[in-house]
């Protein structure tokens, strides 16, 4: 019996110290982990809540969380998105944007970050940017289309 207590304390002191790199690997895999499916309910959510705007200016002035692209030919890009960093973030991979054409478009896909709305934005125009986002090479996302 007198025995049986260094090997239990010795058990307990191991167990303590596997938690905290344990405990870090388990809130690692938490914030890492996320979805690249997108979702149609949050699509359908910001495509009613950005068809509203009619252009870039009023859309940031009513939502913060709007975030524009300009391009140098005079198009624009409006929308939101949802990284797909994070299992915790509702919809991870959804981007929906309307455009100076007034088109409201959802793209599902990895979406690295709280201001990715597609693909990388050296573009010199809004048909390039659609080009590049739904280019398997670039983004890779797939248009989802509304119902």
């Amino acid at each position: 019996m007198a025995r049986a207590r260094p090997l239990l304390w010795v058990a307990i002191g191991l167990s303590a110290v596997c938690a905290i790199p344990c405990g870090f690997f388990g809130l690692w895999a938490a914030a890492a982990g996320g979805s690249d499916k997108g979702s149609p309910a949050l699509a359908a959510e910001w495509k009613a809540e950005l068809s509203q705007f009619q252009s870039p200016e009023e859309a940031q002035a009513k939502d913060p969380k709007v975030i524009v692209r300009r391009f140098p030919d005079g198009s624009w890009v409006f929308g939101r998105c949802q990284s797909s960093h994070g299992m915790w973030k509702r919809g991870g991979g959804t981007v929906v944007v309307k455009d100076s054409k007034r088109q409201v478009r959802a793209f599902f896909g990895h979406v690295c970050g709280d201001e990715n709305l597609g693909a990388v934005w050296e573009h010199w125009s809004l048909d390039e940017y659609y080009r590049q986002t739904l280019d398997l090479q670039e983004g890779g996302f797939v248009e989802y289309q509304f119902r």
